[in-house]
């Protein structure tokens, strides 16, 4: 299943009671943090969840995959995720992971 920008904002309208607008303007904010953040070559910790940074990747060389012809391909920055012990824990045990309940009106 694919989480979209415009579903992370209707569970949080929902789950905050939010207008709909306004939990669009706050993903869209926290997500535009995050990418300046990246940019800037920071990193993004949220605890119990897990750590968005950079790296910075070595150039190497490659193989083109239809001809096998070798290929060059330049130092780059790649964004990396690594999952939070808590979040490895939950991950392993998908019995023991359950959605917050949303509120109802």
């Amino acid at each position: 299943m694919t989480t979209t920008k415009k579903d992370i904002a209707q569970q949080m309208a929902e789950r905050l009671e939010l207008q709909p607008e306004a939990a669009r303007k706050s993903t869209e904010t926290i997500l535009s943090i995050l990418a300046n953040a990246l940019l800037e070559g920071e990193y993004w910790e949220i605890r119990n969840f897990g750590v968005f940074r950079t790296k910075q990747r070595a150039p190497r060389l490659g193989r083109n995959i239809h001809t096998g012809e070798k290929v060059a391909v330049p130092s780059y920055r790649d964004v990396v995720f690594k999952p939070g012990r808590e979040m490895l824990q939950r991950a392993a045990s998908p019995a023991e992971f359950t959605r917050p309940k949303t509120r109802k009106p």
